[in-house]
């Protein structure tokens, strides 16, 4: 049978059966066996330990002065909300898109005076709220058209307007082109399909003045809050 010895006074153990505690006769100390399975549990917390004192220590630390986006996303979604609904009751309002990252901005920075405002933040903010706003705006001008539709059945004027524009263009490409152009007018006024790509790319294109306006207005609030700052610094 193999001896076995303590660990701390290098000393001969007596026999004793497998798996009781034993003590040294010479210094009393415990001769403590761990199974093989424990030992493996061991080293793996060991790991782990290790491991996960090495991912904090390569976690980067955030810049204070970085851009909060999920509150200036939220900022941006409650302006070009409340402006949507506006320009829809009040056509002319659309313009004012300009004006909507000039709101957010002032309200973002209210909350977060950490952060540093600059013209391309300005633009990137500008160009998020004329996303919004377009988005909004169509949002609420496909409900105004379901209603009018289904609801009061009161689309007879717009589709008047929308005919009376086609008549117009109509009869200039008569004059210059000449009776040609009058039937390709006259398959695209009977087709609904035409109605509803124009009446689309007039969106789009509001959409498209709406992002430039509010990307435009955007860099220039975002200019004048980085001249202010340095004027205050």
């Amino acid at each position: 049978m193999i001896q076995r010895h303590c660990p701390r006074c290098r000393s001969v153990l007596h026999f004793e059966d497998h798996g009781t505690l034993v003590f040294c006769w010479n210094c009393g100390a415990p001769q403590i066996t761990l199974s093989e399975e424990l030992l493996d549990q061991v080293e793996q917390q060991m790991q782990d330990a290790a491991a996960g004192a090495q991912g904090s220590s390569t976690v980067q630390i955030q810049d204070p002065s970085a851009v909060n986006w999920k509150a200036a996303i939220h900022i941006a979604l409650i302006v070009a909300g409340a402006l949507s609904a506006i320009a829809v009751l009040v056509p002319p309002a659309e313009m004012l898109a300009w004006l909507a990252p000039s709101i957010v901005l002032a309200l973002y920075a209210s909350r977060n005076r950490q952060t540093r405002i600059t013209t391309g933040l300005g633009a990137r903010i500008g160009l998020l709220c004329g996303v919004l706003c377009s988005l909004g705006l169509m949002l609420i001008t496909a409900l105004q058209m379901l209603v009018l539709r289904f609801g009061i059945h009161g689309m007879a004027e717009m589709e008047a307007n929308m005919n009376s524009v086609m008549l117009e263009a109509k009869t200039r490409a008569v004059a210059q082109s000449g009776q040609a152009a009058a039937s390709i007018f006259d398959l695209f006024l009977t087709a609904p399909e035409f109605r509803a790509g124009f009446f689309l790319a007039g969106l789009a294109m509001v959409a498209a003045i709406l992002m430039v306006l509010s990307t435009a207005g955007g860099a220039f609030a975002g200019f004048v809050r980085s001249r202010q700052t340095k004027t205050i610094l």
